[in-house]
């Protein structure tokens, strides 16, 4: 319990001070990257005798709350407008969309209701998935990985899209329908993990594209995103290094390399990432942490 007591102290002393410095100061790119991946150290030595699905769990968190300081950050130095101290607490704490915009302004009235059946039918759905799953005790990683997507990602996220645009703030869901992708450019940009996706549209792609072009900026972001997956990955179950970054390399490689929008390129797209889904998550993660998650829901019933 201590040390998920630092993890919490850390997200949100991350979270506060990026309120308190950058409405203030313009901090240097390096020193705005450092800081997160500072308290991402103390984290990790903090946390080394955990199981690693707990492990993970708090690294991540850690994670979000640098990658908010990060957005914050350049939202600051490029938008100049500060969010007030409570809505920057829900966007910062309550939120897991990197798009600070959606909280300026005045609340006004949104359509939820669709959100909400969308969120409530993926939420059975994985739900139920995942249950069988562990009762019948399947340890392949595609079907596991699609059970705890539809019920995380389309679900409970599509549940807190609902809830905050029924308060007024205008968020987007930040997992859309991938079978209408239309390759891989359509998919990682705007289908696939939206907050990351603003995330490193804001803080990477934009700053390099200003200097060195698009394709040079989108696959830097490949490169950084491979980089930034190996400390959810890797580093929580300490092995399989370097495979979360070869995989974002060979996206980014056919990423940058894709003409234009096809049908041909989604389903290629599609073969690359089943394929691929073996490289992203090495078999020591799936055996610590994915298998481990896949029974947490047969433990809460039971």
């Amino acid at each position: 319990m201590n040390v998920c007591a630092i993890a919490l102290l850390l997200a949100l002393t991350l979270i506060a001070l990026a309120k308190l410095i950058f409405d203030r100061l313009v901090v240097g790119r390096m020193m705005v990257w450092l800081v997160p991946l500072a308290a991402y150290v103390v984290m990790h030595f903090a946390s080394l005798e955990l199981p690693p699905l707990l492990r993970m769990v708090l690294l991540c968190g850690v994670l979000m709350a640098g990658m908010k300081w990060i957005v914050y950050s350049e939202w600051r130095r490029t938008c100049g407008q500060a969010l007030p101290w409570g809505r920057w607490l829900c966007f910062g704490l309550l939120w897991f969309g990197m798009e600070p915009k959606a909280w300026v302004g005045k609340r006004r009235s949104l359509q939820w209701k669709p959100d909400v059946l969308w969120g409530e039918a993926c939420c059975l759905t994985g739900g139920i998935l995942v249950f069988l799953m562990s009762n019948y005790e399947v340890t392949e990683l595609l079907p596991l990985f699609i059970a705890m997507s539809v019920g995380f990602h389309f679900g409970i996220l599509r549940l807190l899209t609902a809830f905050w645009r029924m308060q007024g703030f205008p968020v987007r869901a930040l997992f859309r329908n991938p079978f209408l992708s239309r390759g891989f450019g359509d998919f990682w940009g705007k289908r696939w993990n939206l907050a990351y996706s603003q995330m490193m549209a804001r803080a990477v792609k934009r700053p390099i594209q200003k200097k060195h072009g698009a394709k040079v900026a989108t696959f830097s972001v490949f490169v950084i995103s491979g980089l930034l997956h190996e400390l959810a990955i890797t580093v929580p179950v300490q092995a399989g290094y370097g495979l979360p970054t070869c995989f974002f390399i060979v996206q980014g490689i056919l990423t940058t390399s894709e003409k234009r929008e096809s049908l041909t390129n989604a389903l290629f797209c599609g073969v690359s990432l089943i394929i691929g889904i073996h490289i992203l998550f090495p078999a020591a993660f799936v055996e610590a942490v994915i298998i481990p998650a896949r029974d947490v829901l047969n433990l809460l019933i039971l």
